[in-house]
C-alpha cells in the first residue's frame, strides 16, 4: 500500500509540472523545444549546448528508416568501375557532398590530368614554396605524373620539389620538354617505386653519367625511355643498369657511347628480365653499333622496334634481324633500312614465332616499291612464319593501291587460313598504319 501511494504522488507531481508546457519540433534541425504559456523555456533557463547542437547523424526516412547516404565503402567500389583516366567524371563525383568528395580523392589523384592551365594550381597544391605551410597529404595519392603538355611552363626547381612530394607513391613519370635539369634527376633517384620512367621528350641535352648514377638503384624500375640528346662527360664510363628492367628505348648518341670498344657492356648483357628494345632518332648510329648490341640480347628478345630517322643505315642494314633474335614475337621496322630479301630463306629461319609484323616508312622516294605484299605470302606459305597473324603497314607503302589490292587480299587470305588451321581466333589480318578498322579481321 505504501508503494502505491508513492508512485500515485509521483505521478500527481509529474502532471503539476507539465501542465502548462508544449512540445515543439523544429523542422529544420529535428529537435524538440519545451516551452511554457509564455513561449519561454521553465525557469527562465538558457539553451544548453546539446539543444543547440544539430544532430550528428544524417536525416532518416521517416517511412523506410533508412538512411540517406551510401556507406564509404560502397562510394568507393562505384568508382572502381570508373576507368582510371576519367578525371572529369572524379572532378564531377568529387562535388557531390563531403563524403563523395573523401572518397574521390584517390582516384583524382592517382592519375592526374596536367596542363598548361592547372599545372601551377597542381604544383602549389602537392607542394606550397613557402617553409610554414604544412606539407600536403594529397602528394602520396599520386602514381603517375605525366607532364608531357607542358612546353615552357614551370622551372626545374619546381619539378624536382614536385617530385620529392610524391616519391613515395610514384610509379610512372613522364618528364616535360622543358624544365628538367639535374635537380630533377636526384629527385628521380628517391622516387623507389617507379616502374616507368619516361625521358623521351626532353629538348636539352641530359648528362648520362648524372642519370645512371642515381637511377641505378631504383628496385623496381621496368621501362626506360633515354632522351633523344645526351652527353657524356667521362668517356668510358661503365654504366650500372637497374636489375629489374624489362624494356628500354634508345635515342641520340647514346647507342655509340655505348658501343666504343665495340662490345656490349657486361652490366646490360646480364639484364635477364629484358625482353622488348626499341632504337630511334639515333643519328650517328652504324649498322655494327646495332647488330653486335642484337646479338648480344637475342636470346631475350620479344619485341624489337627500329624506326627512322637513322640516317647512317644502309638500305638492307636490317636484312638479318630475324636470324638474330629468333624469339621475337613484334617486330617493327622501318621499309626504309630492309629490302625483298628480308624475307627470302638465307634471312629468315623456318618456323619463326613471329605473330605481329609491323612497317612503317618516311616516306622518302622509293621506299614504297621496297617491300611488297607478296613478299610476306611466299614467306607464309614457306612455313618461314607460321606464326604471322597482323600485318600494319604504313599508308605511305601503298599497298591498299588498286594496282596492289589483289595482292593483300590472297595475303589476308592465307593469314586467316593459317589462323583457322591453328585454331586461333585472335585478330588477324592486314591494316593500314592508324586505320583502325583494318582488312580481313579473324
Amino acid at each position: 500500500m505504501a508503494v502505491k501511494k508513492s508512485n500515485d504522488r509521483l505521478i500527481s507531481a509529474l502532471e503539476t509540472t507539465m501542465s502548462g508546457l508544449t512540445f515543439n519540433t523544429d523542422e529544420i534541425s529535428g529537435l524538440v523545444r519545451i516551452e511554457d504559456e509564455n513561449g519561454e523555456l521553465p525557469g527562465n533557463e538558457r539553451p544548453s549546448m546539446l539543444e543547440l547542437t544539430p544532430p550528428p547523424t544524417p536525416k532518416r526516412n521517416g517511412h523506410a528508416g533508412i538512411a540517406n547516404f551510401l556507406p564509404m565503402e560502397i562510394i568507393c567500389l562505384v568508382l572502381e568501375f570508373v576507368g582510371s583516366k576519367e578525371q572529369e567524371v572524379f572532378a564531377a563525383t568529387s562535388q557531390v557532398s563531403r563524403l563523395w568528395y573523401h572518397a574521390s580523392q584517390p582516384f583524382l589523384y592517382r592519375y592526374p590530368k596536367i596542363t598548361g592551365k592547372n599545372y601551377n594550381a597542381f604544383v602549389t597544391t602537392i607542394s606550397p614554396s613557402s617553409t610554414n605551410i604544412k606539407p600536403c597529404a594529397l602528394g602520396s595519392l599520386v602514381k603517375r605524373l605525366d607532364l608531357s603538355h607542358l612546353v615552357h611552363e614551370g622551372r626545374p626547381s619546381q619539378n624536382a620539389r614536385l617530385l620529392r612530394r610524391v616519391q613515395a607513391s610514384l610509379e610512372e613519370f613522364v618528364a616535360p620538354q622543358a624544365s628538367f635539369g639535374y635537380n630533377c634527376i636526384v629527385a628521380l633517384g628517391h622516387c623507389h617505386k617507379l616502374r616507368i620512367l619516361d625521358l623521351s621528350l626532353i629538348s636539352q641535352a641530359v648528362n648520362l653519367d648524372d642519370l645512371f648514377r642515381h637511377i641505378c638503384d631504383l628496385p623496381n624500375l621496368q621501362a626506360l625511355n633515354f632522351p633523344r640528346s645526351s652527353i657524356l662527360t667521362r668517356p668510358k664510363t661503365k654504366f650500372q643498369w637497374p636489375q629489374k628492367l624489362e624494356r628500354f628505348s634508345l635515342s641520340g648518341a647514346i647507342l655509340d657511347y655505348f658501343m666504343q670498344e665495340q662490345s656490349v657492356p657486361e652490366s646490360l648483357q646480364s639484364l635477364q628480365s629484358l625482353n622488348s628494345l626499341h632504337i630511334s632518332h639515333c643519328p650517328f648510329t652504324k649498322q655494327n653499333s646495332i647488330i653486335c648490341l642484337l646479338s648480344a640480347l637475342s636470346q631475350q628478345l620479344t619485341t624489337l622496334s627500329i624506326n627512322y630517322p637513322m640516317p647512317c643505315l644502309a638500305f638492307n642494314a636490317l636484312d638479318n634481324v630475324l636470324n638474330l633474335c629468333p624469339n621475337l614475337t613484334y617486330l617493327l621496322l622501318a621499309a626504309d633500312y630492309i629490302s625483298s630479301h628480308f624475307f627470302d630463306e638465307g634471312s629468315s629461319p623456318a618456323n619463326h614465332p613471329l605473330r605481329r609484323l609491323d612497317l612503317d616508312s618516311s616516306g622518302n622516294p622509293g621506299v614504297e616499291h621496297k617491300v611488297q605484299p607478296n613478299d610476306v605470302f611466299i614467306a607464309i606459305a614457306e612455313d618461314r612464319l607460321p606464326q604471322l597473324r597482323v600485318v600494319r603497314v604504313s599508308r605511305r607503302l601503298k599497298w591498299l593501291a588498286l594496282e596492289r589490292s589483289e595482292d593483300v587480299e590472297d595475303l589476308i587470305e592465307i593469314l586467316e587460313q593459317q589462323a583457322e588451321d591453328a585454331g586461333d581466333h585472335g585478330p588477324t589480318g592486314v591494316w593500314e598504319w592508324g586505320d583502325e578498322s583494318g582488312r580481313g579481321y579473324g
